[in-house]
């Protein structure tokens, strides 16, 4: 399976499922990422991990309710402060941490406009990252062959079991 077969099949499937599954997966991949930026904020001292802990809360409170607009898009601006410049932090932990950030956005974005390509778009944001990290360990792996590696096989397998 390439990339766009994923991306449809994992479509398709988060389709069908109800409000409360669609936030759950994107709470796993959310809750599995937070200790990227966790570690970012231990290694460079910025950000603050708090604003990222308190918007997954406010969502794990908002799976049985009908989210509060003006309360999302406070969180939205708290944690849009404290995602980091990728160009100020070169270090790959400022793109994991920005990558964790960046689900959490996805995630509150989709409490107030429920498309699935926010959840899409967080998928995207796992795969990417560990195609980072793996693309550290292993400096000679093609575009494919990081495709195809049993890392990025397990996460997707991971989505379209969650999804189902």
């Amino acid at each position: 399976m390439d990339a766009a077969q994923f991306y449809d099949l994992l479509s398709k499937q988060l389709t069908v499922l109800p409000k409360n599954r669609l936030i759950g997966f994107g709470l796993n991949i959310c809750e599995r990422l937070l200790i990227d930026y966790v570690d970012f904020h231990r290694e460079f001292n910025w950000g603050n991990s708090e604003v990222l802990k308190e918007c997954i809360h406010y969502i794990k409170d908002s799976m049985g309710n009908k989210a509060d607009a003006e309360k999302v898009n406070q969180l939205l601006s708290s944690l849009e402060e404290v995602l980091p410049d990728t160009e100020e932090f070169t270090d790959p932990l400022g793109t994991y941490a920005l990558n964790a950030g960046c689900a959490v956005f996805e995630l509150l974005e989709y409490l107030i406009d429920p498309e699935i390509d926010h959840l899409l778009n967080i998928s995207s944001v796992i795969t990417d990252t560990i195609d980072f990290k793996l693309s550290e360990l292993e400096t000679d792996l093609s575009e494919e062959e990081l495709l195809k590696h049993p890392e990025i096989r397990k996460e997707w397998d991971n989505q379209l079991e969650l999804s189902k």
